[in-house]
C-alpha cells in the first residue's frame, strides 16, 4: 500500500518553500491543500513572478486568503499519509520542501517520502529516466499538487504492471 505526493512552491531555489501540497491515495482518491506563508515559523517570503505566471499560477494573494496554517497541513498529512507503508514523490525538491514545511511546524511527518526515481533503481531495476518517460508519455504536467500527485501514481502503476 502506497500514496504518492507532490508539491508547489514559491519557486526553485534554497530560498523557496511549500505552497501547495497535494497526494494520491492507493483508491484513487486525492487531496491538495494550499499553505499560508504567513504562519510558518520562519519567515517565508521569497516568491518568484515567473513561477507564479508561468508554472502553478496560484497567486500569494490566494495562499494568505485560502492557504491553510503549516500546523493544520502537517497535522492532515500525517493523520492521511502515516497509514501508508511508503509515500512516493518524483523530485528531490519534494523531499526539501517537505523538509521546510514540517520544521516551519515544528513537526515531524509520520511517514517516510522516497524519491521514486531512487526506488525503482533500487527495488525494481527501473531507470529513473524510464520512469521520467512513462510520466512524460502521460501528458504535461499541470503543476497542480494533487494532479501532478495522480500521474506520479500512474506512471508507477504503469511500471510495476
Amino acid at each position: 500500500m502506497w500514496a504518492t505526493l507532490d508539491f508547489e512552491a514559491s519557486g526553485l531555489s534554497e530560498q523557496s518553500y511549500p505552497i501547495e501540497v497535494g497526494y494520491s491515495l492507493p483508491d484513487g482518491s486525492g487531496h491538495s491543500l494550499l499553505i499560508n506563508p504567513l504562519t510558518a515559523s520562519d519567515v517565508w517570503q521569497y516568491w518568484d513572478e515567473y513561477a507564479e505566471q508561468e508554472i502553478h499560477q496560484i497567486s500569494r494573494q490566494t495562499l494568505l486568503q485560502d492557504g491553510q496554517q503549516v500546523v493544520e497541513v502537517c497535522q492532515h498529512l500525517n493523520a492521511v499519509l502515516g497509514q501508508y507503508e511508503q509515500v512516493f514523490c518524483d523530485s528531490q525538491w519534494d523531499l526539501f520542501w517537505l523538509g521546510r514545511l514540517y520544521r516551519a511546524a515544528h513537526m515531524r511527518p509520520s511517514f517516510m517520502l522516497t524519491e521514486v526515481g531512487l526506488w525503482l533503481l533500487q527495488e525494481n531495476g527501473i531507470e529513473r529516466a524510464h520512469f521520467q518517460q512513462t510520466l512524460a508519455n502521460l501528458g504535461p504536467s499541470k503543476h497542480r499538487a494533487e494532479w501532478d500527485a495522480k500521474q506520479i501514481r500512474q506512471a508507477i502503476s504503469q511500471l510495476m504492471d
